[in-house]
């Protein structure tokens, strides 16, 4: 429905058209194997007749040729933790002949899914997405027009898709369960973005401690959309002045927990502290934390986008890699004496 003023032409429009599923139209336009010549010549009549070109996949019908390469979509380039996924998934991607694209959205959710479609027009072999928006549609296989998607620390929300996830609430749950063992009530908890999956799950974690104790939560203890790690400073700064303290902290994230490091030792105070992913100075000084391993994040996320290439008709598939609470304590205050092991 070229011109004019008409909606854009969907999948479902042509697959409607044609008599056959959306699944048999991405076939056709990957020009799958599977699918039969006549079907397919009927599928690519209707994209023509009805104008359904919005993707370079639809302009290369003779060949449906990707490109040797896997995207990645994630939020920045100075997060810890996304780098140690870029960097696994480059390598386990290299030796199956395959490059990494990368893009950033720059913190920015709104972002994801202009950089998902760039991705899909430069005719990626598969997409890795670390999302932060609450919305998936743009990932839905009428969007994606064939390209596998493997979503990385989000769950599938709907999606058929693969998903590389790590259980940040039971490692939290965990250390919040290690502090109170330690004799530890007021426990604060400092959280980033409160529309973020990964906030709402590691608080998740927290509160489950809480119940499971018999623990009513105190709202006050709990402050969420820390950006940097200087309103993590000033929060906890403001918590620790109150009438009635905290007498242990948790950070949710590894720029919370440098925030709150700051303060305890700029401000000489002394409260226990357990924070949230780690770098060579919160090990050097010998703070606790849980961990997880971006690295081996990256190396799953690749070997899913591997395996959805080579078989495209597998069921989805989720892995967890576990997140672990490692004991530091150099003056007794950062976590309890006993850890169970993850």
């Amino acid at each position: 429905m070229p011109g004019g003023s008409e909606q854009r032409v969907t999948l479902r429009d042509v697959a409607r058209a044609a008599g056959v599923s959306t699944a048999t139209v991405t076939r056709s336009l990957q020009n799958h194997p599977r699918v039969e010549p006549a079907t397919r010549q009927r599928v690519l009549e209707q994209v023509r007749r009805l104008g359904y070109s919005p993707n370079p996949i639809a302009q290369d019908l003779r060949y449906g040729r990707r490109e040797a390469a896997v995207g990645l979509v994630t939020a920045g380039f100075t997060n810890f933790f996304q780098a140690g996924v870029a960097s696994g998934a480059e390598r386990e991607l290299r030796r199956a002949g395959l490059q990494l694209i990368i893009g950033s959205t720059d913190d920015t959710p709104e972002r994801e899914p202009d950089l998902a479609r760039l991705m899909i027009d430069r005719r990626v072999s598969a997409l890795l997405m670390m999302p932060d928006g609450r919305h998936r549609d743009f990932l839905a296989p009428e969007h994606t027009y064939g390209t596998p998607v493997v979503l990385v620390g989000r769950p599938a929300a709907g999606l058929a898709a693969d998903v590389v996830m790590t259980d940040d609430d039971r490692a939290v749950q965990q250390a919040t369960e290690c502090l109170m063992d330690r004799g530890h009530r007021r426990i604060a908890a400092l959280a980033g973005r409160l529309d973020s999956f990964r906030s709402v799950q590691r608080l998740d974690g927290y509160r489950a401690a809480l119940a499971g104790r018999g623990l009513a939560e105190d709202p006050r203890l709990v402050i969420g959309d820390l950006t940097t790690a200087e309103q993590a400073r000033h929060a906890v700064g403001r918590l620790l002045s109150a009438p009635a303290p905290p007498t242990a902290v948790l950070g949710l994230n590894l720029g919370i927990s440098t925030g709150i490091l700051i303060e305890r030792l700029s401000g000489h105070r002394s409260f226990a502290f357990i924070g949230l992913d780690e770098n060579d100075l919160t090990r050097g000084l010998g703070v606790s934390a849980v961990v997880r391993d971006p690295q081996e994040v990256g190396r799953q996320a690749a070997r899913l986008a591997i395996d959805r290439i080579a078989e495209p008709e597998r069921p989805p598939r989720t892995v967890t890699v576990p997140s672990t609470l490692i004991h530091r304590s150099t003056d007794g205050a950062d976590a309890p004496t006993h850890v169970r092991e993850t």
